[in-house]
């Protein structure tokens, strides 16, 4: 019995970091709803551990236009009349997408988001990297447009 209680313990106290460790779910929904046009297909809920660059791996397809956007918690500047209403967005973190060649394709160097044609079915990865050392955590949102023709 002590050894199931001793699990238990372990298990919440465990989990409890996780929980914490990446940003709310909330934000995650209200950064993926700022992209107007575009269909929603993944999320990168990134938690930054000593300044390190956070890799994800995806594959995109040719002939289609994606949308990568980034947001941090900590940048959200609020409207007082309505809490759910971003109204501008700090770079604290950037967001960078590469080739397979590890060539740089895109930034959002000088915005939160970018649209990025792609040119050739494969293999692409999302760099999110901390511009602070306040910024904890960041979300990254991949999204598409309508096919090219």
């Amino acid at each position: 019995m002590k050894i199931k209680g001793f699990l238990s313990i372990i298990f919440v106290f465990a989990f409890s970091f996780v929980a914490f460790g990446q940003c709310k779910q909330r934000f995650v929904y209200e950064c993926a709803l700022q992209n107007q046009g575009y269909v929603f297909l993944r999320e990168f809920n990134t938690k930054f551990s000593s300044g390190k660059v956070q890799k994800h791996k995806v594959i995109l397809t040719k002939g289609y236009v994606y949308s990568l956007q980034l947001c941090n918690p900590s940048d959200k500047k609020y409207a007082k009349d309505n809490a759910t209403k971003p109204t501008g967005l700090d770079i604290n973190s950037m967001l960078s997408l590469y080739d397979v060649n590890n060539n740089i394709v895109a930034t959002t160097a000088q915005d939160s988001q970018f649209s990025f044609y792609c040119p050739k079915t494969g293999v692409y990865w999302v760099h999110i990297m901390p511009l602070s050392p306040k910024t904890t955590c960041a979300v990254g949102v991949l999204s598409v447009a309508a096919k090219k023709n």
